[in-house]
């Protein structure tokens, strides 16, 4: 039997290239040049008689017939894993991508990465915390750890941990004395962009004053806590976050106050069936129990 479709090559180097969103990232997975890549994704077109990309100056995006084949030519390539997987057994470890705040990678996740590892042989992990990485799409992460009010629709949501908030501050600024009314005087670190803001833990705490402008402002956790650490004032953070500088003393709690936030740590994905489907399913489960702990 024949079977009538374009060569493998060309249609390994579109559908990574779709995926991919450039020649050049999906060179980088095939192994090859990028100029090798879009040769055969324009040799591809030439031979299907329609181009399948519109090519703009950093990035490439799928024509509406490109959208049309990709689906299609995913489905037989997982499908083709799959049953090479089932007859002969996984070849090497799968690679599985996270997308995660920086702050939760370096002050959760990577502490407890030789547990996992131990637990998960084999496990091969990408993990993506730069501000680039905003802009990797659904079909580019296996995996996404998002901080917030779950209310996300381009996936599965399932809630990790809704975090107390805590205001911390070195030992050396923490007296008995303390209270929300006179910790408003003290000087305030902020977290910019959170909804845990000093305005609403005041208001939790029966304080009608609003505090002054923080003497810092910050755009992450682990940024705010090592401020507040090294005696620069007192920041409020997820509690999560806190645990190390917590645990070794760096920082201790201004206040036994500790509101539940209205946000909270949780994971989106998009469960399909690949090789990589069981893994991805052993790293969720190991999340939701390590949050217990």
């Amino acid at each position: 039997m024949s079977y009538n479709f374009p060569p493998l090559p060309w249609l390994l180097a579109f559908e990574a290239t779709a995926r991919a969103g450039t020649f050049t990232l999906a060179a980088e997975e095939l192994g090859l040049t990028p100029a090798a890549v879009s040769y055969q994704v324009r040799a591809l077109e030439a031979q299907l008689g329609y181009p399948l990309f519109i090519r703009k100056t950093r990035a490439l995006e799928l024509t509406r017939l490109g959208q049309l084949y990709l689906p299609g030519v995913s489905r037989a390539f997982a499908d083709l894993a799959n049953t090479t997987t089932g007859v002969f057994g996984k070849s090497g470890p799968t690679l599985i991508r996270i997308r995660c705040l920086q702050s939760f990678a370096l002050l959760w996740l990577v502490p407890r990465l030789p547990a996992l590892y131990a637990q998960l042989p084999g496990l091969q992990l990408q993990i993506n915390t730069g501000s680039w990485s905003g802009a990797m799409d659904a079909e580019q992460l296996d995996l996404d750890i998002r901080y917030g009010d779950g209310r996300w629709t381009d996936g599965t949501v399932e809630l990790l941990n809704h975090p107390e908030i805590i205001p911390l501050c070195a030992p050396s600024l923490a007296h008995e004395a303390m209270s929300a009314q006179t910790m408003i005087r003290e000087p305030l670190i902020e977290i910019s962009g959170v909804a845990d803001t000093w305005d609403s833990f005041f208001a939790s705490q029966g304080v009608a004053q609003s505090p002054p402008p923080p003497i810092l402002q910050v755009d992450q956790s682990v940024t705010a806590l090592d401020l507040a650490a090294q005696g620069m004032g007192i920041c409020l953070v997820s509690e999560i976050f806190a645990r190390p500088y917590l645990a070794d003393g760096r920082l201790v709690a201004a206040l036994e106050a500790r509101p539940k936030s209205d946000q909270g740590l949780y994971m989106v994905f998009n469960d399909t069936t690949g090789p990589a489907q069981a893994e991805n399913q052993a790293l969720r489960r190991w999340l939701q129990t390590e949050m217990t702990h």
